[in-house]
């Protein structure tokens, strides 16, 4: 019986960080590789993403040993601001993280990938695939082709995910996200509550009294070259068996209290899918990246990771080709071992510990302690 002819050694799914990631780590560590690999994106760059855009310093890391910089307008950040009831803490480093926009900042790191050879099919969705013998023939929206591995990078709602019918339960946070201008006060001044400068990222927690597992945030960004905030409500849902809090209430509460609620702009939500350590991150044949896989359980952080995930996939992809072993058996204590693996433990670990549902006085001593020790 003659072995099956495949199209690619390796096919993408998904042209974010984490499917962009594993193609540059692939090139880095086997041209040759990365050059038998096809990259495929449902919508086409720029496209729109809803994020607060915080890239940590992680991700700059990992772009620097890819020799890879992604030139956008971003808004570095040297404070970030924790509030509870009045009470305020502050996390001081300089250039803690920046903030970009996500369409602007993926976009660039797919042009740079491309220019170094990544062959990116945009518009073109994954909808399902099967295992053939040796591989899996994939299918899209404009046809079919055979690879011997496929990787999942395409997201929460993962259609490479959903098609390895995995038996978990739901690991999935919610998020709302708008674009403001820094609210004013008639007479011109900033409006209470707003940013303290233009260089601090405020994290409000007073939600975590009416069921919310996160925290509302306030990003300075720049949009068109102008100054802008990226405001969002964020719950990670790591207690699942806890009630939903209610985000529309608490985020138009918060909009409210900047002097930032706009009637006439519509809200927008996206899903993320948090880590868990013992969850299934591969099959035979087909691995998963970046939010497909999880992200970051306590705060929702996703970019960093994503490109973390593209160098552990990319590891276990060439390890696989070398030892023409493609069960990835070993690909979730890769990932464990790694940086990636351990930081985002570290996140589960610590949404685990925040967000039980604390009574109130307990979480206002908390924060009486934290504002004390942190002023």
């Amino acid at each position: 019986m003659s072995s099956p002819h495949f199209d690619f050694d390796i096919l993408i799914a998904g042209s974010g960080p984490a499917g962009v990631s594993t193609w540059l780590h692939l090139h880095k560590l086997d041209p040759a590789l990365a050059a038998r690999t096809l990259v495929l994106e449902k919508a086409r760059h720029p496209r729109p993403k809803l994020c607060g855009g915080g890239v940590m310093r992680a991700a700059d890391v990992v772009l620097g040993r890819l020799r890879v910089k992604i030139d956008v307008p971003s808004v570095p950040i040297h404070s970030a601001e924790f509030r509870y009831h009045g009470k305020r803490f502050y996390w001081r480093q300089k250039n803690f993280f920046r903030v970009v926009r996500r369409y602007e900042f993926d976009a660039a790191l797919a042009n740079a990938a491309r220019q170094r050879g990544m062959v990116l099919r945009e518009q073109e969705a994954v909808r399902d695939f099967a295992h053939v013998g040796g591989g899996v023939e994939v299918e899209t929206s404009r046809g079919t082709y055979r690879a011997r591995a496929l990787v999942g990078a395409d997201g929460a709602t993962s259609a490479v995910r959903a098609h390895m019918h995995i038996q978990e339960k739901p690991r999935v946070s919610r998020l709302v996200s708008i674009l403001t201008p820094p609210a004013l006060t008639p007479a011109g001044q900033r409006a209470p509550l707003e940013l303290a400068d233009d260089n601090t990222a405020v994290f409000e927690m007073d939600g975590l009294d009416a069921g919310l597992q996160g925290y509302v945030w306030d990003f300075p960004c720049r949009e068109d070259d102008a100054a802008a905030l990226d405001r969002g409500i964020f719950d990670g849902r790591i207690y699942r068996g806890r009630s939903r809090a209610d985000l529309k209430t608490l985020f138009l509460s918060a909009l409210q209290a900047r002097g930032a609620f706009d009637p006439g702009q519509a809200w927008e939500g996206h899903p993320e899918r948090w880590f868990h350590p013992q969850a299934v991150y591969a099959q035979p044949h087909v691995l998963l990246a970046g939010d497909a896989a999880g992200v970051d359980a306590f705060a929702g952080e996703g970019i960093s990771f994503a490109l973390q995930y593209g160098e552990v996939a990319a590891a276990e992809l060439t390890a696989a080709f070398s030892h023409n072993d493609f069960g990835f058996a070993g690909y979730r204590a890769r990932v464990m071992a790694h940086d990636l693996g351990k930081g985002l433990t570290q996140r589960y670990w610590l949404a685990r510990l925040i967000y039980p549902g604390w009574p109130p006085f307990l979480l206002a001593l908390f924060f009486q302690v934290m504002s004390y020790l942190w002023r």
